[in-house]
């Protein structure tokens, strides 16, 4: 049966975008009523960003109110922080996945919306400045504003795709636990200082969250037909490393790389120390235990 989904007519923002967007995810036959009227109002299945109040069992999910709904950081929640509690579990089939997405795509639209400034200009160049996600939706409100509406729901069907990338994401992350696990059990047990790893395996913040982690320097990795080796970080999302690949390394590519490092099929080592790759797990095995011993 199809769900009517209401909220505001007029300029629209993300947190109402992103709102109708995800419940589209669970009701694909809908259809929108943008309106401030509340006859209007009464006839649908859900409201986002009108009706004055919250409340999840009359399905209204409001926000513009005194001492509306918080995390527990207090951070405000807007409209698609309201329908993303509520959904979020069921739209991603996981309570990890949904919490991944909401810190990584849904709690900007929040803080925007509440007023949290998340981005901040260079001093040098003043007249710069990034267009937030919630920045390009802004954007797209036409000068026209009776074709709000239909510009509405193509932002919607935007918003769709970017929540499944999102989901996507984040299921990818939460799979990647189990690779890491067992390329570091294999670390621990042979007391190497390095762990092997599965093509694409989203490895970093699993390794810091798990014990006995502080070892390991390098991971080893394949990516198409090359084989890369990435220094830890020193902590999460820190630019330095555990431990440098050796200085003589970097910035050198190809032959000249293959040459001072002593490997028939080197690629690349990073002028930053940090990351490099050759042709052969054999090759970049070699540039870790060399990095290891230096």
């Amino acid at each position: 049966m199809k769900k009517i989904i209401g909220t505001h007519s007029g300029a629209f923002h993300a947190d109402d975008v992103f709102a109708v967007a995800s419940l589209s995810m669970l009701y694909p036959e809908y259809e929108i009523q943008r309106s401030r009227d509340p006859e209007v109002w009464a006839k649908c299945d859900f409201l986002v960003d009108v009706g004055g109040y919250y409340n999840h069992d009359e399905k209204i999910y409001d926000h513009h109110f005194k001492d509306g709904p918080a995390y527990d950081d207090g951070l405000k929640m807007s409209s698609i922080g309201l329908i993303w509690k509520h959904y979020g579990a069921e739209i991603c089939g996981s309570e990890v996945i949904a919490d991944r997405v909401c810190k990584r795509l849904i709690r900007q639209f929040d803080a925007i919306d509440n007023g949290v400034t998340l981005t901040s200009h260079i001093e040098d160049f003043a007249d710069t400045r990034e267009i937030s996600l919630s920045g390009s939706i802004g954007m797209m409100n036409p000068v026209d504003n009776d074709k709000a509406d239909e510009v509405f729901a193509g932002e919607v069907v935007r918003a769709r795709s970017l929540i499944k990338s999102a989901i996507e994401q984040a299921t990818h992350w939460m799979n990647s636990r189990t690779g890491l696990e067992s390329a570091l059990k294999e670390a621990l047990d042979k007391k190497l200082a390095y762990i092997v790893l599965p093509e694409g395996c989203k490895w970093t913040e699993h390794l810091f969250n798990s014990e006995n982690n502080e070892s390991i320097l390098y991971a080893i990795f394949p990516n198409g037909e090359k084989w890369y080796a990435r220094a830890v970080p020193a902590a999460p999302g820190d630019f330095a490393n555990r431990k440098d690949f050796p200085k003589t390394w970097a910035g050198l590519r190809d032959v000249e790389f293959s040459q001072v490092a002593g490997i028939p099929d080197g690629v690349f080592c990073h002028h930053g120390l940090f990351i490099c790759a050759t042709g052969s797990f054999e090759s970049t095995l070699k540039l870790v235990v060399d990095a290891i011993d230096a």
